[in-house]
């Protein structure tokens, strides 16, 4: 078993120095909740994570497909490529032609993109990058075009993927729409360059004549596009509605739909605050910088989705029901910061959750895994500055017949424009009794 440290495990640490340790931790934590409170929206109190956790129990008994450590849920088994190259986003690369949009939802978290004032007014040349990108050898599986809303720029767009026709064609291509602006010659275009799957998003808070214009686009569409999907942020109080949405799309017969945890994009609290949402509370699983701009997930959204897919099931849907959750957007960072690097004999790559992982133990404890682990032959290293030892996580066994504290130790590689560094970002407490295999069987 391994458990979370923060304020309530805290007390069962009897190694005063880990406990030290952990208040590092945990100071960093507590400032980094100050400042996500400080954008003008609170976190939740109440801790929906038992009901969110109880419901995530029963979709496995349903039979729902639990997908990237259980961060991505399905109905059905029914998901696009797209989302499971997602994971680790090798092999993918979206673009956008500019960031500028017709629509003002006040969920956007366009703003938070880099060069978001200039790519609102300006155009990236994405047939030039496109072709610099392949030309350096890369081998793109899946390839997408997003914005702001792409078909502002037809043209552009429909050059995009002609060019992907002719030089890679092997690749999956999609495009994503709100789908006003769509039309039959844009979709006749975009059937003659291959494009493979189209997604749509629905506003729910749209009026019910807007939403019914673009239920007619994406019948439209499947007349043309392979494969066709709806993606859209899961509102919370907007449930029955969402129940609604399933089963008229359903029997629409299209692919399927990408439930999003609805997120806080750090700005345009006051929208938020009428609306009488709160933070998903704690905000992460682990506290890290990601590149993700979507924001933080707003309480409640997640639980309303594992409501959706578990309806679904019920309910027989065709479609593919997928919940993405604001976790799974981070895997592909991770992932990509951590693989193909080496740390070393002490560190392990996790193929669950691909951050590196390590034991540590403290203190007075030190003297004692340091004789254990040189009569095994165990790789160690010292660190004199927080006074631990560090060691593999599967000779934790070597050390039952010892009553310690461990920490299992989560890590990522970042590079500074110079050097790799290893940075920790969580910490987690067990001992060698409590330890079990399994806790480690998905490193």
């Amino acid at each position: 078993m391994i458990s979370d440290i923060n304020a309530s495990t805290i007390s069962r640490i009897k190694n005063k120095t880990l406990v030290n340790y952990s208040q590092i931790h945990l100071s960093v934590q507590n400032n980094t909740l100050s400042t996500i409170e400080s954008f003008g929206l609170p976190l939740e109190k109440s801790n929906l994570g038992k009901i969110e956790t109880e419901q995530k129990t029963k979709l496995k008994k349903a039979g729902a497909l639990f997908r990237n450590n259980d961060h991505s849920i399905v109905s059905n088994g029914r998901i696009s490529s797209a989302c499971e190259a997602c994971q680790t986003g090798t092999g993918s690369y979206t673009t956008f032609v500019s960031l500028k949009c017709h629509r003002d939802c006040y969920f956007c978290f366009n703003k938070n993109q880099d060069d978001y004032s200039f790519y609102v007014k300006h155009q990236k040349n994405v047939n030039q990058d496109l072709n610099e990108l392949l030309e350096s050898g890369v081998t793109l599986k899946h390839l997408a075009l997003t914005g702001g809303e792409p078909l502002l720029h037809k043209e552009e767009a429909v050059n995009f993927f002609k060019l992907a026709q002719e030089r890679t064609p092997e690749t999956y291509t999609r495009l994503y729409t709100a789908g006003d602006l769509l039309d039959e010659e844009i979709l006749q275009n975009l059937q003659k360059y291959g494009l493979n799957e189209i997604r749509f998003s629905i506003k729910m808070e749209d009026s019910e004549q807007k939403r019914k214009h673009i239920l007619g686009k994406i019948d439209q569409a499947k007349k043309y596009i392979p494969n066709v999907l709806v993606e859209m942020p899961v509102i919370p109080g907007k449930l029955e509605e969402m129940k609604q949405l399933l089963l008229t799309l359903d029997k629409m017969d299209i692919f399927g739909i990408n439930l999003l945890e609805f997120c806080f994009p750090l700005e345009n609290a006051q929208a938020f605050s009428e609306r009488d949402f709160t933070l998903k509370n704690p905000p992460y699983d682990v506290y890290y910088n990601y590149w993700y701009a979507g924001g933080l997930a707003v309480d409640g959204s997640e639980q309303h989705c594992l409501e959706l897919v578990d309806f679904a099931i019920k309910q027989n849907l065709k479609l593919g029901v997928h919940y993405c959750s604001l976790e799974n957007k981070f895997t592909g960072q991770i992932f990509q910061q951590n693989h193909h690097q080496d740390l070393g004999e002490t560190y392990i790559f996790s193929e669950r959750d691909y951050f590196f992982k390590t034991a540590k133990a403290f203190g007075k404890d030190i003297k004692k895994v340091k004789e254990i682990l040189e009569q095994n032959h165990v790789a160690f290293e010292m660190n004199s500055q927080f006074d631990y030892i560090q060691f593999p996580i599967k000779s934790i066994e070597k050390l039952r017949k010892n009553n310690i504290d461990i920490v299992i130790s989560s890590n990522v590689v970042e590079f500074d424009g110079k050097d790799n560094n290893i940075r920790e970002v969580k910490i987690e407490w067990t001992t060698p009794v409590l330890f079990e295999t399994s806790d480690i069987q998905y490193m």
